[in-house]
């Protein structure tokens, strides 16, 4: 099976409810809950060709599929940016492909600073990230920084060095995929 996929024919049988709430998120998660909380609901692409037909209009092009994605989902995990630093012209397209819309593209870091080598010296090719993905402009959402999973915990203080040089008016999400994910 690919991560993340099913068969259509198995999707009957699949329960995708929630599981419950672990305690230990009252230690961490304090404050007061928000009513009518905002969910953004996206995949980790637009560019499926099996989609055509489906949710995309029979015939589609490829070219068309984003501005067909964001009538359908409000949100993508944009695995693009994880394999290309694009520039600011590039991301603007997107965007302009969601105008009008409570749409948020949420770009994977670049993985020349994340999985090549330390995260030392990692300022230029992060900064040449950020001028790229700031054509996004509204419709920025949250920036990933996945670490390989490679990455253990004896590296944390590399790993908090870096995020604490992340602009702070920008959101981020940390992954790590060590297998051994005590990061005390």
């Amino acid at each position: 099976m690919e991560f993340g996929r099913a068969q259509e024919s198995e999707l009957s049988g699949i329960d995708f409810s929630l599981p419950k709430e672990p305690a230990f998120n009252k230690t961490v998660l304090k404050g007061k809950a928000v009513k009518s909380p905002k969910v953004y609901l996206g995949c980790a692409k637009w560019g499926r060709t099996e989609w055509v037909g489906k949710i995309y209009p029979p015939k589609t092009k490829e070219k068309d599929f984003l501005q067909h994605y964001v009538n359908h989902y409000n949100s993508i995990e944009l695995n693009a940016t994880h394999y290309k630093v694009y520039g600011e012209t590039g991301t603007k397209k997107w965007a302009d492909k969601a105008g009008g819309k409570d749409f948020k593209f949420c770009p994977k870091m670049y993985h020349g600073v994340t999985h090549r080598g330390s995260l030392k010296d990692k300022q230029f090719i992060t900064n040449e990230f950020f001028r790229g993905i700031v054509g996004l402009g509204e419709h920025l959402g949250p920036i990933f920084v996945q670490v390989s999973d490679t990455f253990s915990p004896k590296r944390k203080t590399e790993l908090f060095d870096y995020l604490k040089t992340l602009p702070t008016d920008l959101q981020f999400i940390l992954e790590v995929r060590h297998p051994r994910l005590v990061w005390q």
